[in-house]
C-alpha cells in the first residue's frame, strides 16, 4: 500500500470512528428522547424524521443536535408538540450539555422542569405555549444569552436574575406574574427586557447601562421611573399604561416616543402602591372622629334601652 493510499485509509477510519462516537450517546439520553417523544405526542408532530430508530441513530432524529457523544440542542419550534395540563415535561437534567432548548409555538401545557443544572445553556425559548406554574429560574447560568417564555400562563413571582453575565434578552410578556420586578444588577449585559401584560407591582428597578429596549406596559407598577440609560433606542420602549409617578424626562420621552412619556399612565387606585404615613394633624382628626362616633354609639344604646 502506497503512502497516499495509507493516508486515505487512515482518514476514512478516523471519520468512521468520529461518526460512531457521535452516534453513541448515553443510554439515559436515548431514553430521555423517547420519553420526550411520548410525552409530547410525537406520533402527531409535523416533522418526526428518523425518530425511534436503532441505537446509534439518535443524532439523526429530527430536532436533535449532538456534539460528540452528547445531545446539545433540542429544536422543535412550531412542530405541533402537545402535552396535557398538569403533566410536566420529562426532566431534561439527564442532558447536562444542552446549549439550546427551543419549544416555541407549540401546544405544551403543565409545569416546566428546572433549568438550573444546565450549566451550558445559552438559548431557552418556550414562548407561545400554555405552560403553567412557576417559571424555571435562570440564576447562575453563566452562558445564558436569551430567555423567552412569553405568552404562557406562568404565575407567581419572577425568579431572581442573579449571576447572569451573558444574558442579553428576557421576554416574559403576557403571563400572570405578580409581585415586584427583581433587581437587574446580576444581568449587566441585558439589552432587552419584556415584561408587558402581567400583574407586576412595585417600582421599576435600576436599569443596566447597556439596555436598549424596555417593555413594562400594562402592569400595576408604581413610583418614579429610574434613570434612562443612554443606550435606549429611540421610540422603542413602553412604560405605560401603569401607575408611575409623572416626571420631566426628555430621555424617556425620546425612548418611548411619547411626550410626555407618562401620557398614558394613570394615578394608582386606592389601596395600590405605598400608603402615606398620616401627619400629626391627621392623627388628631382621626382620634376626634373616633371619640365622636363612640359617644354617639353610647347615646344610641341608652335610647334603645
Amino acid at each position: 500500500m502506497t503512502a497516499s493510499l495509507l493516508r486515505r485509509f487512515l482518514t476514512l477510519i478516523a471519520l468512521l470512528a468520529a461518526g460512531s462516537a457521535q452516534a453513541d450517546i448515553p443510554a439515559s439520553q436515548r431514553q430521555y428522547l423517547l420519553d420526550f417523544y411520548a410525552a409530547t405526542g410525537g406520533a402527531n408532530w409535523t416533522q418526526q424524521d428518523n425518530w425511534g430508530g436503532a441505537v446509534g441513530t439518535e443524532c439523526t432524529w429530527y430536532g436533535v443536535v449532538c456534539t460528540g457523544d452528547t445531545v446539545t440542542r433540542l429544536e422543535f419550534s412550531s412542530n405541533h408538540l402537545v402535552s396535557p395540563a398538569n403533566t410536566p415535561l420529562p426532566d431534561w437534567s439527564v442532558l447536562p450539555d444542552l446549549q439550546a432548548i427551543d419549544l416555541y409555538n407549540n401546544q405544551l401545557a403543565g409545569p416546566v422542569p428546572a433549568i438550573a443544572g444546565l450549566a451550558q445553556l445559552e438559548f431557552f425559548s418556550i414562548g407561545n405555549n400554555q405552560f403553567t406554574g412557576a417559571l424555571p429560574a435562570p440564576a447562575g447560568l453563566q452562558h445564558l444569552e436569551r430567555y423567552y417564555a412569553l405568552n404562557n400562563q406562568f404565575s407567581g413571582s419572577l425568579p431572581p436574575f442573579d449571576n447572569l453575565p451573558a444574558l442579553q434578552v428576557v421576554g416574559l410578556r403576557q403571563n400572570q406574574f405578580t409581585g415586584a420586578i427583581p433587581s437587574l444588577a446580576g444581568a449587566p449585559a441585558l439589552e432587552q427586557l419584556g415584561l408587558s401584560y402581567n400583574q407586576l407591582t412595585g417600582s421599576i428597578p435600576a436599569l443596566p447601562p447597556g439596555l436598549q429596549r424596555l417593555y413594562v406596559n400594562n402592569n400595576l407598577l408604581t413610583g418614579p421611573v429610574p434613570a434612562a440609560p443612554n443606550s435606549l433606542l429611540t421610540n422603542d420602549s413602553q412604560l405605560c399604561p401603569n401607575h408611575l409617578t409623572p416626571s420631566v424626562s426628555n430621555d424617556w420621552n425620546v425612548a418611548t416616543g411619547e411626550t410626555p412619556w407618562h401620557a398614558a399612565c394613570t394615578p394608582p387606585p386606592p389601596g395600590l402602591g405605598i400608603t402615606p404615613v398620616p401627619t400629626l394633624g391627621e392623627w388628631a382628626l382621626a382620634l376626634l372622629s373616633l371619640a365622636a362616633a363612640t359617644l354617639g354609639f353610647v347615646a344610641l344604646r341608652r335610647r334603645r334601652v
